[in-house]
């Protein structure tokens, strides 16, 4: 029986990281960030599940409360964000080659939006369906970038997708 998810899908991850880079408001994303960003966008139902969570954030409790739980179970968060990043790298790998993410910023770990125009009516539809006109997909792309990601309360800690003990924590 085959089952369609769209963790695993390249041209959805596409989309999704296109929809990432034109609603956000910063120049650039860390790359762990954008790929925890994705993650979230996937299975925006799991934002409620960080712990603790960041006080940054609290004005959006209300809006979490209202995503509504999906149909299916998710299993292991760490490895589906582990098998989650081959499929990101090979959507980041084709913005690159189609020239729409700067390739100075992706070799420092940073996904910036170049200055390459989207054809109208993938903009279009990347800007106007309902995932990023949501409040909390706003959040994800303009706020998350906000909080502390490294060290034991970093995000990394928090969410448990990535590995934090082996980083570096602001003295």
């Amino acid at each position: 029986m085959l089952i369609y998810h769209p963790v695993y899908d390249l041209n959805h991850s596409l989309f999704r990281a296109l929809m990432i880079l034109e609603a956000s408001e910063h120049a650039e994303i860390h790359l762990d960030l954008f790929r925890m960003i994705d993650f979230y966008t996937v299975f925006p139902h799991l934002i409620k599940e960080i712990k603790p969570f960041p006080m940054e954030l609290k004005k959006y409790k209300k809006v979490l409360k209202d995503i509504p739980e999906p149909y299916e179970r998710v299993g292991n968060i760490k490895r589906i964000m582990f098998e989650l990043e081959a499929v990101q790298t090979t959507a980041l790998q084709n913005l690159l080659a189609k020239g729409f993410i700067d390739l100075e910023a992706f070799k420092a770990k940073r996904i910036r939006r170049s200055e390459a125009e989207l054809p109208s009516g993938l903009a279009q539809e990347v800007n106007e369906n309902g995932t990023a006109k949501a409040e909390w997909f706003r959040m994800l792309v303009n706020d998350f970038c906000k909080v502390e990601m490294k060290g034991k309360t970093g995000l990394k800690s928090r969410t448990g997708l990535m590995e934090f003990r082996y980083d570096l924590e602001k003295p």
